[in-house]
């Protein structure tokens, strides 16, 4: 029987998994020996929920339209089950002090492999021909699992406002919801693609990884993380309003109104967010003293501390001026919210001029990730990459 066979393949990673943690454990007590302990329970339940809902979901091995069940996970479905283990090892972290030194990236580097894994597993399934519904199913519980876990560190750590917490937990009150309607034999509509909605959650789940960096500042972390947050919550307040029956976006008048607020939001608002970034960056560089950037990479132990001030300011002016030319614009936020943050970890608190400067800058910087360059851009090619699902 195939399921024979894939329960012992469960077995097998189930051994994967607690000989890692082993691993990670034995570890601990030699650099981390306080919070050993309890960083080994916490990662044994999560990834024993894990393991569990893997096996719950067996039977759905198969591939979408068939019934056969296939005897192997497959490449996407042990990408996914990587994610799961590093889920599991980030959530090991929570209740415990931010580790000093080395220990404390590893939380951010744990759950960037899990955000890598989510974009490759589907990847992986599709050039192989191994898309099944387990996959579909493992990807979204373990999305919703991660995000959940890395929002609690995020807020215990002090990076993120307590008020976030909401946000990472949208998709269970969604899912909950759901639920209830179906009780009390209400009707559920089904949702419509969304191109904006697959674009968000991969920006709030990079958003929440970069959160875990240790050099971030929370006062950076806390305007990026409302930002993002308002882009989700209304993502799901509007997937609520179309599951519950309240808008219908076939209709005529949804489409015209969405048409506009588009146009509004992705065209002719982001040419203002740009010329006031270039304002803003302007004073920033006037006044930046790039031997504070090296204080601050000399006391988070980081190499070559002076090469690295050098780098991240040739990176912070090359990519400013191309957002403000609107060249690959999206993209080129991404870098230049490092410099930004550096600046804003060294001036957090001082109450300067330069600080209401940097703060309207990452607000800038962020609104363009999420909503592009609009118009007046000279070469977009990103838009089409962010909508492109790799293997199709």
């Amino acid at each position: 029987m195939e399921i024979g066979r894939l329960r012992r393949r469960w077995g097998v990673v189930t051994a994967v998994y607690a000989a890692t943690i082993l691993v990670f454990y034995l570890l601990w007590r030699g650099v981390w020996p306080c919070c050993a302990e309890r960083w080994l329970v916490i990662t044994a339940v999560t990834a024993a929920y894990c393991l569990w809902v893997v096996w719950r979901h067996l039977p759905e091995n198969h591939r979408p339209g068939e019934i056969d069940l296939l005897p192997r996970f497959g490449w996407g479905n042990r990408l996914t089950l990587l994610r799961g283990l590093a889920i599991s090892l980030v959530a090991g972290f929570l209740l415990s002090p931010w580790p000093g030194g080395w220990v404390g990236w590893l939380p951010a580097i744990l759950y960037t492999i899990a955000d890598i894994a989510d974009y490759l597993d589907g990847y992986a399934a599709r050039i192989t021909h191994h898309a099944t519904r387990l996959g579909e199913r493992l990807d979204m519980e373990f999305d919703g699992l991660g995000l959940v876990i890395v929002t609690l560190l995020a807020v215990w750590y002090g990076q993120l406002p307590l008020w976030y917490l909401p946000i990472g937990l949208a998709r269970y009150f969604f899912v909950f919801g759901l639920w209830l309607r179906q009780k009390r034999s209400l009707p559920i509509h089904a949702l419509p693609p969304s191109r904006h909605r697959r674009i968000f959650a991969g920006f709030q789940m990079a958003f929440i990884s970069v959160v875990l960096w240790p050099i971030v500042p929370a006062t950076g972390a806390a305007i990026a993380g409302t930002l993002f947050g308002l882009a989700t919550t209304t993502s799901f307040l509007r997937d609520w309003l179309v599951a519950i029956g309240w808008i219908d976006p076939a209709t005529a008048v949804y489409q015209q109104w969405q048409r506009r607020v588009y146009e509004v939001t992705t065209i002719y608002f982001p040419p203002l967010f740009r010329l006031v970034l270039l304002i803003s960056l302007v004073y920033i560089y006037i006044n930046l003293d790039t031997d504070s950037w090296v204080a601050l990479f000399t006391a988070q132990q980081l190499p070559r501390p002076d090469v690295l001030a050098q780098v991240w300011l040739v990176v912070g002016v090359v990519t400013a001026v191309l957002i403000i030319l609107g060249i690959m614009g999206r993209l080129m936020t991404l870098p230049l919210l490092f410099p930004l943050g550096f600046t804003l970890r060294v001036l957090e608190g001082t109450g300067t001029w330069a600080l209401l400067a940097l703060v309207t800058a990452v607000t800038c910087t962020i609104l363009i990730l999420l909503l592009g360059t609009g118009t007046l851009s000279i070469w977009r090619p990103e838009e089409k990459w962010l909508v492109w699902r790799a293997g199709e």
